[in-house]
């Protein structure tokens, strides 16, 4: 039997592996509520258009850089979520499913900021 103080906590574990989709997730309700927003309370003007491209490239950017620092720094990640296991085999697992998921989650991001360019920010809320 495991003693409990040597087995990583479950939460941290769970941030850990889903970093990528939580940052996803985390970048689709930056984007699409601050467009909300702004289209509502910008509403009758052309300069909501230009702010919302400009707030959903830098959330995107933002989005990227740490889905980035995710991806080729897991060690770091891993110690400010203070997940650690003592099994080097299910260190190596755990680091490739959250670089796995990181590289699932990076094209997705990159993905919808990219839609700011390619559809009216605005349109189909008139």
């Amino acid at each position: 039997m495991k003693e409990p103080a040597k087995e990583a906590p479950t939460v941290s574990a769970i941030l850990f592996l889903l970093a990528g989709p939580i940052l996803w997730a985390g970048h689709l309700l930056l984007v699409y509520g601050v467009q909300s927003v702004t289209c509502v309370v910008g509403s009758g003007s052309v300069a909501p258009s230009a702010l919302i491209r400009t707030l959903v490239v830098l959330v995107t950017l933002g989005a990227i850089l740490l889905l980035c620092l995710a991806l080729f720094f897991p060690g770091r990640l891993a110690h400010m979520l203070r997940y650690q296991t003592p099994d080097r085999d299910n260190h190596v697992f755990s680091v490739r499913v959250e670089r796995l998921l990181i590289l699932l989650s990076l094209p997705a991001v990159i993905w919808s900021g990219a839609a700011a360019f390619l559809l009216d920010a605005c349109g189909l809320s008139r």
